[in-house]
């Protein structure tokens, strides 16, 4: 005779903590799928047209932070950003601070010129409004980061002349 358990004699709760895990392997499974999907879809979208990938990222991001805030705060944290770029440059020695200082004057003023042309082509035509975003808080935080590979470029500039020097000496 073959044995059988008969509905009785099996353990349910080891029974629901199967079918439990089951069901978690199953949700798992399904958001993995999901995310492969994005990853897949924005990947071909980078492929294709990278500084539009890279803008949208960076307008999705900023509009799912600092766009779920009211307008007050939206605003200070805007200055607080702007305090924070130009106070970078307190903390550098006097001929850094100018070329700092040189440096926000030039990649600010070229934002303006920038969100004019925006606004320009906008009016001649449909414009993706995360380009422009994107974009222009690139513009806006820039200065810092450009002035970092600037020394940085400096420096080993500088390590190479000094190098080249010696061995010509």
């Amino acid at each position: 005779m073959s044995e059988t358990k008969s509905f009785e004699e099996e353990n349910p709760k080891e029974e629901l903590k199967r079918f439990a895990k089951a069901a978690a392997l199953i949700g798992i499974i399904a958001l993995a799928l999901w995310g492969l999907y994005y990853l897949f879809y924005y990947f071909l979208a980078f492929v294709g047209n990278p500084l539009i990938a890279l803008f949208s990222t960076i307008t999705n991001t900023l509009e799912n932070t600092i766009g779920k805030v009211p307008i007050v705060a939206q605003f200070a944290i805007i200055f607080f950003m702007i305090a924070g770029i130009l106070g970078f440059g307190s903390l550098l020695k006097k001929d850094d601070a100018r070329r700092y200082r040189a440096l926000i004057i030039i990649i600010w003023s070229l934002a303006i010129y920038v969100s004019f042309a925006i606004l320009g082509a906008a009016l001649a035509g449909p414009i993706s409004s995360s380009v422009a975003i994107g974009l222009l808080s690139i513009l806006f935080i820039s200065p810092p980061i450009v002035f970092v590979i600037y020394k940085g470029l400096k420096s080993i500039i500088d390590k190479s002349n000094d190098g080249s020097n010696k061995n010509r000496s």
